[in-house]
């Protein structure tokens, strides 16, 4: 995978971090990731997250709830971690103190695999566990090129302005469909039982490393390897572009929440 033209702002790695960027996929991305991994989850890690839940309460549903708690201030950086696109792979002196994205989903295993952990905080766990591993799948949610994620970037989507963050967030999927069925059809069509095998192994790290390659394509200008600056025009080449990606970390973020839950609850 190739990597854009780096530009001064590239090797900036910004120390803060807006609530608003806390928000990945947004609601459509999420409940999608979330419904194909309860379709993959054996019986016991069915049986434990129906205990934890209730019967009635599907993982859709809790998807977005981490995103609802960003208005605490102590987790609003557990969504993210700004690796600089100049980087080759992620590493843990990227992680703030307080945790990030990569940290707290090794942290929220750890609960749910403690057998002294209480239901409640296992329920909270089990909330962020899911919403954050999807949320490690949107590229701009771990590589950064100076812009806080893409939010600083300003850009012409179709005529209509918005900034990268806010595109891969949301606006490129929408353009797509809002069709909740539509998106599984796309993903089952992507999981084949091969290309499921080859997702389920690694760990945070070298997800997060993999999601920091695609971001380095995501900050470039269409049809080049320099990085975009604020005010680029995207159309069509673009949309081309990122939506199949958005479909397979998609589909990646569902089949790796099917393989750690099953892998929590034995």
């Amino acid at each position: 995978m190739r990597m854009c033209r780096p530009m001064a702002a590239c090797v900036i790695l910004t120390a803060l971090w807006t609530p608003e960027s806390a928000w990945s996929w947004g609601r459509i991305g999420h409940r999608v990731a979330a419904e194909m991994a309860e379709e993959r989850l054996t019986p016991a890690a069915l049986a434990a997250v129906r205990d934890l839940l209730g019967t009635r309460v599907r993982l859709a549903d809790i998807s977005t709830w981490a995103d609802e708690q960003s208005e605490i201030s102590r987790t609003t950086s557990w969504h993210s971690v700004n690796v600089p696109i100049t980087e080759s792979r992620y590493s843990p002196r990227f992680c703030r103190a307080e945790g990030c994205i990569v940290s707290k989903i090794v942290d929220f295993e750890h609960v749910l695999r403690d057998r002294k952990s209480g239901k409640g905080q296992k329920q909270v766990a089990l909330k962020f566990l899911v919403h954050l591993i999807a949320d490690l799948h949107q590229p701009l949610h771990v590589g950064d090129s100076g812009s806080k994620g893409g939010n600083l970037l300003q850009v012409r989507f179709f005529g209509v302005g918005t900034n990268l963050h806010r595109l891969w967030d949301a606006q490129i999927m929408e353009r797509h469909t809002s069709n909740e069925r539509v998106w599984l059809w796309d993903f089952d069509f992507l999981a084949n039982p091969k290309m499921a095998a080859e997702w389920s192994k690694g760990n945070p790290e070298t997800w997060a490393t993999e999601t920091l390659q695609i971001a380095k394509l995501a900050y470039c200008v269409p049809g080049t390897r320099t990085v975009m600056r604020s005010g680029t025009k995207l159309g069509n080449e673009y949309y081309g572009f990122a939506l199949p990606i958005i479909q397979k970390q998609l589909a990646k973020a569902g089949i790796r929440t099917a393989w750690t839950l099953n892998e929590i609850f034995r």
